[in-house]
């Protein structure tokens, strides 16, 4: 009789039971492993589809801003090889501004205006400006050689930041729609455009208007700016029916001031104005600019449509400036106003301007003009008022005849330059002062306002009518401020008034691209 062994029968099941153990494992691998594989394939599958629905995003975008195919190489920036993309002399970022010679190009992709972000690209590109040392910023627009390089007798743009050399001579540079400086024209620029043209003729000629809706003229008037000039100007080519009498400013309801403050007023005045006056234009000289009065033309700071009261559309603004070189304003503010002339005053008159500064309440009579002799009165104006200035006696080792101490502590500065940003990009026209006059000033009123008249026929002031360069009283005076003050002086000032000197420099730009570049 065959007796099998219990130990070797013990182990067999064991090994029978393991290898069945063993099989099941590698059969639970196995669904595993193809679970694993199916995961990453669709994984796979995933990511290629986002990156070309990214890719299709990008070019459907690209084509709707007016660019071609070709702009776009690798799904998505453009490459090294296009023009546009890398242009040496006319950075389109802010890192070219302040970059050696190998470049790291990086352009704003310009969003439908309903988002705001071209307005945030601009608003990032002043501020990087603004932050950069005295010295840097100097250098940057080459003040060193403002009046020409000492070569061949060309000015010096420096590092050019905006374009300004080939805009200055005509001329529309490459790319320059994706600049990250320039931002969109106002949404209803060219509709408001068209109804005060229209407006304007049918008051001129007499016919019966067609419509009740008026478009009128928002003037700020940033002393010694050139605003006796462009109140002249408006004179001549509306009439003077159509223009406040008193420098273009309008009178307040049940006031005998003839200067009524129009910057101080609400939309609400504003609107009942118009229902009892036929003018077409109002200025604005003593008060902040009111970022409430963007609302009347259906705008707001960061570029997104206001909607418009059905009940209350009269009037809709159209908004024009006119801008000046800081130093030379200043300069031109303290001849007019000031007691003297000699240079040692000039510090006296600035000090004890700002020393008024804490009298000054919007829309009062008291301390209105000592706004003039602020550091950074643009910033000032376009924030709303909001751009503070420490007031502060010289110290035992200063001279009341130096320059008061500019502002440069950036909690107090930044959000105000911000707002003045965005406040400045919902102009309909800014005309920098020196153009004004001339051909391109006036191709700019024509396009916008339809004045076509540049001998100053009407109004008050004195100057030189014929080519329509006015002062209120007095004579024009040279107001070079580089010429006047010596070198010390000058770039005291200069850095002193920093963020009304890349405010100036900006706006130029933009009035001239958008002068010389078609769809800008």
């Amino acid at each position: 009789m065959n007796i099998r062994n219990p130990i070797n029968t013990r182990f067999g099941r064991r090994r029978q039971h393991n290898r069945q153990q063993q099989q099941q494992q590698r059969r639970s691998s196995f669904v595993l492993d193809r679970h694993y594989f199916a995961i990453q394939i669709t994984l796979v599958l995933v990511t290629i589809f986002c990156i070309l629905a990214w890719f299709w995003i990008h070019i459907a975008t690209g084509l709707h801003r007016g660019d071609s195919v070709d702009d776009w190489s690798g799904g998505g920036r453009l490459s090294s090889s296009s023009v546009e993309a890398v242009d040496e002399d006319h950075p389109s970022s802010f890192a070219d501004v302040t970059a050696g010679p190998e470049k790291d190009v990086t352009t704003s992709v310009q969003e439908p205006y309903e988002t705001n972000l071209r307005i945030d690209s601009v608003v990032a590109f002043l501020m990087n400006l603004a932050e950069l040392p005295p010295q840097q910023l100097w250098d940057t627009f080459g003040m060193d050689d403002d009046k020409n390089d000492g070569s061949n007798g060309k000015k010096s743009y420096g590092k050019d930041p905006f374009s300004l050399e080939e805009l200055e001579q005509g001329k529309c540079p490459s790319g320059l729609h994706r600049a990250e400086w320039l931002p969109p024209r106002p949404w209803n620029s060219e509709e408001l455009s068209s109804m005060f043209q229209s407006k304007a003729e049918e008051l001129k000629t007499g016919k019966e208007a067609r419509n009740e809706e008026t478009v009128l003229i928002w003037y700020e008037h940033i002393s010694k700016a050139g605003g006796t000039t462009f109140c002249g100007l408006a004179k001549t080519n509306l009439g003077q029916s159509l223009v406040p009498k008193y420098f273009c400013m309008p009178k307040r309801l049940n006031s005998d001031l003839s200067d009524g403050r129009v910057g101080s007023w609400t939309n609400e005045e504003l609107i009942g104005y118009t229902k009892r006056e036929s003018h077409l234009l109002v200025a604005n000289e003593w008060d902040p600019f009111s970022h409430d009065k963007l609302k009347l033309s259906g705008r707001t700071l960061d570029g997104t449509k206001f909607p418009l009261d059905p009940q209350h559309t009269s009037p809709q603004l159209l908004f024009v400036t006119t801008l000046r070189d800081p130093l030379d304003r200043l300069l031109s503010a303290y001849l007019f106003f000031g007691a003297g002339e000699s240079p040692s005053d000039f510090g006296v008159w600035i000090r004890r301007n700002i020393g008024r500064l804490p009298k000054y309440r919007i829309g009062e009579k008291g301390a209105f003009r000592c706004n003039i002799a602020r550091y950074n009165v643009i910033v000032w104006r376009y924030s709303g008022g909001n751009l503070e200035h420490p007031v502060s006696r010289p110290s035992s080792q200063q001279q009341e005849t130096q320059f008061p101490l500019p502002m440069t502590d950036g909690k107090l500065w930044r959000d105000p330059f911000e707002s003045a940003i965005r406040a400045l990009s919902q102009q309909d026209l800014i005309l920098p002062m020196d153009i004004m006059s001339k051909e391109e000033g006036q191709e700019a009123m024509r396009r916008l306002l339809g004045w076509g008249k540049v001998a100053i026929k009407e109004g008050k002031g004195k100057g030189d009518r014929e080519s329509g360069h006015i002062v209120t009283t007095g004579k024009i005076q040279n107001s070079n401020a580089r010429e006047y003050l010596n070198e010390e002086e000058y770039r005291f000032l200069w850095e002193a008034n920093w963020l009304d000197n890349i405010l100036v420099l900006w706006c130029r730009a933009v009035f001239l691209a958008r002068l010389h570049c078609n769809d800008i």
